[in-house]
Order: C-alpha cells, then sequence, then structure tokens
C-alpha cells in the first residue's frame, strides 16, 4: 500500500507503505533493469557490516517501479547541514561513514575504473581530449575495495541514535582515492541552488566542507588531482541539458588543466 510522501529526489519519491516500511518509488520511465540493479546492490551490501537501510522486495505501483525499505525516522545530512551550518560537525560524521565503507571489499560489484572509462567515452568532448583521459585513467591503480559511487551529503540519513548511507544505485569497486575524489567533486564543484540569493556563501560553505571532509579523511589534494580530473570529465555524461552551469564548470576545469577540450 503506498501511502503518504516522505520525501523526493531526482530519479524518486519516498512513500510510507506502512508497518516501518516505505518504498522508494522510482518516476515514470524510469528503467526497470536499473531498479533491479539497485535492489540487487541493496542485497549484496546486507552482509556487510555498514549502516545500510535494509531492503526487501521490488514492486510496481500505477506503472513505476519501487524497492521497499526499512522507513528510517530522520534527516538528510545535507538538510541538517544548511540548517545548521555546522560544518566541522557533519563533515566528521560523513567522513567516519566513508572510512567505514571503504575499508569494506565487494569482489562481485562492477569496476569503478570500467564505470569512468564508459562515461568518459559518452562525455561531449573532443577525440583527443577523451583519448588523453583514457590513457591517465588507465594509469590510475585498480584497487579493489567498496566504493559507494555517490558518497555525499544527501546521501547520509541523520537518524535517532544511527546514521545510516543510502542510495545503492552506484556501488561499485575500485580505489579508495576513486571515491574521495566523487565526494570532493559533489560537494564543492556541483553549482549553489538556482534560486539562492546567497550562492557566493553558500559556495564559500562547500568548499570549507570539502577541505574539512578531507582532513577527515586524512587525504591531500594532490593525491586526489588525477583522480578528480577523470571524474570531473566522466561527470559530463550524467549532466542533463538543464545544468548547464554545472557543464561550464567542469569544461573550465578540464581546460584549466591543459586538457583538449
Amino acid at each position: 500500500m503506498i501511502g503518504t510522501l516522505i520525501g523526493r529526489g531526482n530519479t524518486a519519491d519516498v512513500f510510507d507503505a506502512g508497518g516501518n516500511k516505505a518504498v522508494k518509488l522510482f518516476k515514470e520511465g524510469y528503467p526497470l533493469a536499473a531498479v533491479q540493479f539497485e535492489y540487487g546492490n541493496s542485497k549484496l551490501l546486507s552482509g556487510l557490516d555498514i549502516p545500510i537501510i535494509q531492503s526487501y522486495e521490488l514492486v510496481t505501483y500505477e506503472g513505476r517501479h519501487g524497492i521497499v525499505y526499512d522507513r528510517i525516522e530522520g534527516e538528510s545530512m545535507l538538510e541538517l547541514l544548511f540548517q545548521t551550518e555546522d560544518l566541522e560537525k557533519y563533515t566528521a560524521v560523513m567522513a567516519s561513514l566513508h572510512k567505514e565503507l571503504l575499508a569494506c571489499k565487494l569482489s562481485s560489484a562492477v569496476s569503478l575504473k570500467s564505470i569512468l572509462k564508459n562515461n568518459i567515452e559518452h562525455a561531449d568532448l573532443s577525440t583527443r581530449c577523451k583519448s588523453e583521459l583514457a590513457e591517465r585513467l588507465e594509469a590510475l591503480p585498480d584497487g579493489d575495495g567498496l566504493c559507494h559511487g555517490d558518497f555525499n551529503f544527501g546521501n547520509v540519513m541523520i537518524g535517532s541514535g544511527r546514521n545510516y548511507i543510502i542510495d545503492y544505485m552506484n556501488i561499485c569497486r575500485g580505489h579508495q582515492h576513486a571515491d574521495i575524489a566523487r565526494t570532493v567533486y559533489l560537494t564543492e564543484m556541483t553549482p549553489a541552488p538556482a534560486e539562492s540569493e546567497e550562492a557566493e556563501r553558500i559556495l564559500g560553505m562547500k568548499k570549507q566542507a570539502a577541505d574539512l571532509y578531507l582532513q577527515e579523511m586524512g587525504v591531500g589534494r594532490e593525491s586526489l588531482s588525477e583522480w578528480l580530473l577523470v571524474t570531473a570529465a566522466a561527470r559530463l555524461s550524467e549532466l542533463s541539458s538543464d545544468m548547464a552551469e554545472e557543464r561550464n564548470t567542469v569544461l573550465q576545469y578540464l581546460s584549466l588543466q591543459g586538457l583538449p577540450v
């Protein structure tokens, strides 16, 4: 049974499903294979000692595919971060959770480097640029650790007595610096909300949050430079036509790194 709306996202909405359950219902037309992939990932993760939300079954409601999960009472860390502006507190919590996840192994997961390679191939960049990026990606270490693939403040739920990692669509295996670079990208290189009157201040907060996160992770920016480069380039294939600001940011960044975009 689909109940009241709990939350909205870019690809899915979350509804109460009764019995302390919630259903993540993907937008109409969202590929069933992608929903099945997330469900499969959630089952793979359930065997690991990390704080995830338990999944139960795949469902279809009015033409929309979904996954039934435990219902967690709490708030997105992203919402709390903007409400309180307590960057030190929440970056420390996020880094702690990320370290916990990165310490795990999941050999059956898809290779992160293969995902980056595919996304770069499909990015709107010059052939020469993509060729150089492919060479630089190939030179990076494979790694075999568990990676979230989309770890950011919005994918951490702060619950009563426990915090949870959510969104398992991009689970993969690879080098921990690759996953950390993705988090840095999502934290500081994505634009402030278009309707915000305080865009400059928010961008400053995002940069500070990325710095604090790296400090908590014990990782320097110099060790992430190549990973951040290929991560930013791969991100282009994810951007829709209404995300021109972020696209321009990425192209400018790649150009500053000497790439022939």
